[in-house]
């Protein structure tokens, strides 16, 4: 019985392993057309930020070096989107959202392929939840140094008003 289920997900694997899947991208709040993705693009891209993420401390700057050469030589989307990915989700010494940021918008989706279209779209979506985060972070660790300096002014008072009341106390 188990055997024609492992045999049937293998066969339907394997046919749909290279089958394009359809990616919704969504620019300034309205849905836009759907993109048809590869999963060999979609391989591609984890690939590199698999890469990204397992670079020693130590060949950052060189990686973040050649990437910029490369895209200096040619601004093609996939070599923007290599510098961008390295930049967006980088380790911290070589992290710069901001200019992953822009580079992301500027990329002409005239000549970028699917895949790329759909990653890009996926950077600036994570790009744009790691900034929501980073505010809301802010402000709540705002928001709670002014409870933590109420707290202290409000047992100061109370401290002030229990010696008030022994003071009372001790003049009956």
């Amino acid at each position: 019985m188990l055997k024609p289920l492992v045999f049937c997900s293998i066969v339907l694997f394997s046919v749909t392993g290279c089958q394009p899947v359809i990616v919704q991208r969504d620019e300034n709040g309205v849905a836009a057309r759907p993109l048809t993705v590869r999963v060999d693009d979609v391989a591609y891209w984890l690939e590199q930020w698999q890469r990204v993420v397992a670079l020693p401390e130590d060949t950052l700057q060189l990686a973040l070096q050649m990437r910029e050469d490369e895209f200096a030589r040619s601004d093609s989307a996939r070599n923007r989107l290599q510098l961008a990915l390295l930049l967006a989700t980088g380790p911290a010494p070589v992290r710069d959202q901001s200019r992953a940021s822009s580079l992301l918008k500027e990329i002409d989706v005239s000549t970028a392929a699917g895949g790329e279209k759909a990653f890009a779209a996926l950077l600036e979506q994570m790009i744009a939840e790691q900034r929501w985060s980073s505010d809301k972070m802010a402000e709540l660790k705002s928001r709670l140094s002014e409870t933590e300096a109420r707290v202290v002014e409000l047992e100061q008072q109370l401290q002030e008003l229990k010696n008030i009341e022994q003071t009372i106390q001790q003049r009956n």
